[in-house]
């Protein structure tokens, strides 16, 4: 193998409170600076500001993490961003109260894997890099970092000469599609001093605008997951103050009024779509398999789940870049959903770690419908149910779905279903034009595990045909 260098980080609590994983490059390096710029380390920066200028000249490094699980989510209350006004009045003489400038933020943090470490950085060596010229720059500022994430997020980091194994990791490389992650580029880190210190003088200068803009946005696929692009959010009341759900059986109505509200906030994009085809779904004349699908994910999950659609989810084709539901993401957070009437239902906010959300997108052989699959036609023969005409539409569905046959092992259905808070196949609300097509409910297990999410049957589109990971498969 080529040489390397890696900077390792473990999270002593094994908790991470940033929105991203992996933690992006660019927050490992604002976080390294941030520790060689705190107390005694200070001392270091004529030995260590070498090295954070050798990483924003690296091109993108190879990331390796240990799988993370969502926790418990839990609400805080917040400073809403609005301090500047309170300094303004202060300045001129006014009387003005810092706490009342609160709102409600969902925090919903990620457990790591107690091996450690957690997370891996690797940056190969060019031709006539040597690893101890380069470790001699690097180890010093690795001793520094004491958070990664949000200040809670207690972390610590070591160098590792040469490549590190694989084992027990997951591998994000850099690629033209998939999660998107800042990185630093010439010119980051005194952009972060430059930040900084018009962060201190914010209340002199009234600049609001304190965040570092000299990084770059790359692209990381995880190696052998081939999931769709997707973004999930959740459903908060209208006036997002409290919960928001809908029953199972009327996922189609919840897809619709998602369906809608995103070609609203995409209108006027240059994103290089059509929306009345790859948002709206007018295709029919066209290839149905690129367009988006809009999916609620009823909870399930435990032996009391109740299967309420709370959240839901953006999904984009496999060969997409994943831009579009990345700005819908951006657009849509705080946004107000209204029904066919025009009657503001609820509003959304991010969701994409929660417990019930890793269910639909996690890696897996073994995956089981939590809303039916609609067959592509008719499975009886001489009036009664045909076992080889069902298995057969059901291969043809997945096949259409982006899942060949000979991806799948086995596939089996019922009418009952197959997790705890789903309804029996009949129960589900579908559109008319489907409402003569057979629905079961199916477990297929593929040959090799894939990632989520794992949509199948003509009604995939709008949340019809949604399947969750079996956890022992």
């Amino acid at each position: 193998m080529a040489g390397a260098v890696c900077i390792s980080a473990t999270f002593l609590t094994g908790r991470y409170h940033g929105e991203e994983w992996p933690p992006s490059p660019a927050r490992l390096m604002q976080a390294l600076v941030a520790g060689v710029k705190t107390g005694g380390y200070r001392a270091l920066w004529p030995r260590v500001e070498a090295g954070l200028r050798w990483i924003e000249q690296r091109p993108a490094p190879v990331i390796l993490a240990r799988p993370a699980g969502q926790t418990t989510s839990y609400r805080l209350a917040v400073p809403n961003n609005d301090f500047d006004s309170v300094a303004q009045d202060w300045a001129a003489g006014r009387p003005a109260d810092p706490a009342k400038l609160r709102t409600m933020k969902d925090v919903a943090p990620r457990a790591v894997d107690g091996a450690q470490p957690h997370v891996r950085y690797v940056w190969s060596l060019c031709d006539g890099e040597e690893a101890p010229a380069v470790a001699a720059l690097m180890g010093p500022l690795a001793e520094c970092l004491y958070s990664l994430g949000w200040g809670v997020d207690m972390a610590y980091t070591t160098l590792e000469l040469n490549q590190p194994s694989r084992d027990g990791y997951e591998e994000w490389l850099p690629a033209s599609a998939g999660t998107q992650l800042k990185v630093p580029a010439p010119g980051f880190l005194d952009d972060l001093e430059a930040t900084y210190e018009a962060f201190t003088r914010r209340t002199q200068t009234m600049n609001t605008d304190t965040r570092p803009t000299m990084y770059r946005l790359q692209r990381y696929r995880q190696r052998g997951a081939a999931g769709c692009p997707s973004k999930v959010l959740g459903l908060r009341s209208a006036d997002g103050a409290g919960p928001y759900s809908k029953g199972w059986h009327a996922v189609m109505e919840v897809a619709a009024w998602l369906r809608h509200a995103s070609a609203d906030a995409l209108s006027g994009e240059r994103l290089g779509i059509d929306l009345g085809s790859y948002v709206l779904g007018h295709t029919e004349d066209g290839d149905r398999s690129q367009r988006m699908s809009f999916v609620p994910l009823p909870s399930i999950g435990h032996a009391n789940a109740d299967g309420r659609v709370r959240r839901v989810m953006l999904v984009e084709p496999q060969s997409a870049d994943g831009r579009t539901v990345e700005r819908l993401g951006m657009k849509l957070q705080g946004a107000k959903v209204t029904d066919e009437g025009g009657r503001a239902v609820c509003t959304l906010v991010n969701d994409d770690g929660s417990a019930v959300t890793q269910f639909y997108k996690r890696r897996a052989r073994l995956w089981r419908s939590v809303t039916p699959v609609v067959l592509h036609g008719y499975n009886a023969s001489r009036g009664n149910i045909s076992l080889v005409k069902t298995e057969a539409l059901l291969r043809r569905a997945f096949d259409m779905a982006g899942f060949p046959e000979e991806t799948i092992m086995s596939v089996a259905f019922q009418s009952a279903p197959l997790w705890s808070g789903a309804g029996a196949a009949a129960q589900i609300r579908v559109p008319k034009h489907l409402d003569g097509y057979p629905r079961c409910h199916v477990e297929v297990c593929f040959r090799e595990p894939v990632t989520g999410p794992v949509l199948a049957g003509i009604g995939r589109h709008y949340g019809i045909g949604v399947f969750a990971a079996d956890h022992t498969g």
